[in-house]
């Protein structure tokens, strides 16, 4: 009973984490917020990832599937993404096409958070 409550808790994070890693960047008021978290992100899956030889590693993911193998559950995706992917469509979703995706706005949301900080810098400057 306690897995299962910490595997739904650790579901609600990540899905939280992931809808406000893509939209904290649009209100003003959340843009240094969004900055750390692309900053936290961006270690994981790179730096981490780097060290570990898997790019796009989530320590979220990693403790998450830790908590599913506890409670019994197996072949498990290589991703949160994939595994929300393959759910949410019913089917099973390529990799290669999660990845791609996820790279992809990956990419946007960190040209995102630069241009926020730029603006804020303008901002500050009198």
């Amino acid at each position: 009973m306690l897995l299962a409550a910490l595997d739904w808790s650790l579901t609600a994070l990540h899905v939280g984490v992931v809808l406000a890693f893509v939209l904290l960047w649009i209100p003003r008021a959340t843009w240094r917020w969004h900055g750390r978290l692309v900053g936290l992100v961006a270690f994981s899956w790179l730096g981490i990832g780097a060290a570990k030889g898997a790019i796009g590693y989530c320590f979220l993911t990693d403790l998450q599937w830790r908590v599913k193998r506890a409670r019994g559950e197996a072949h498990l995706p290589g991703s949160f993404l994939k595994y929300v992917a393959d759910f949410v469509t019913g089917t099973n979703v390529s990799p290669a096409v999660v990845d791609t995706v996820a790279a992809t706005v990956f990419a946007g949301v960190c040209l995102a958070a630069i241009f926020r900080a730029w603006q804020a810098s303008r901002r500050a400057t009198p």
